[in-house]
C-alpha cells in the first residue's frame, strides 16, 4: 500500500518478486530492489553490490537510501509483530493491494 501512495503501478507491485527479469523496471530500479531485499533479509551488504551502488549514487543519496529500507523494515517489523491493519483512511486514499510478493 505505501508504494501505492509513492505512485508505483500494481504490474510494478506485482513484478517486484521477479524485479532482475521484470521489464517494468530500469537498471536503477532494479538495483535499489536488489539491496533493498539484500539489506532486509541478510542484513549486510556485499563489497560488490556496494560498488555498484556507489557507482550509481553519491554518498549522501546511498545514506538515505540506506535509512529508507531501514526505516521500512523496522516499521514492517513493528506491524508484524503486533498485526496492526491498516486503517480506513490510509485504505481510501491508497486502495486494498495488501501482498507485495518480494522475499524468499
Amino acid at each position: 500500500m505505501l508504494g501505492r501512495s509513492v505512485g508505483l503501478t500494481n504490474a510494478e507491485i506485482a513484478a517486484m518478486g521477479e524485479a532482475e527479469n521484470s521489464p517494468v523496471f530500469d537498471p536503477t530500479d532494479r538495483l535499489v530492489l536488489r539491496y533493498s531485499t539484500i539489506l532486509t533479509l541478510e542484513n549486510r551488504v556485499p563489497d560488490d553490490l556496494y560498488a555498484e551502488l556507489a557507482g550509481r549514487f553519491t554518498k549522501d543519496e546511498l545514506v538515505e537510501l540506506c535509512f529508507t529500507v531501514a526505516l521500512a523494515a523496522l516499521v514492517n517489523r513493528v506491524h508484524a509483530t503486533f498485526r496492526t491493519d491498516v486503517d480506513g483512511s490510509t485504505t481510501d486514499s491508497v486502495g486494498d493491494f495488501t501482498f507485495c510478493p518480494i522475499g524468499r
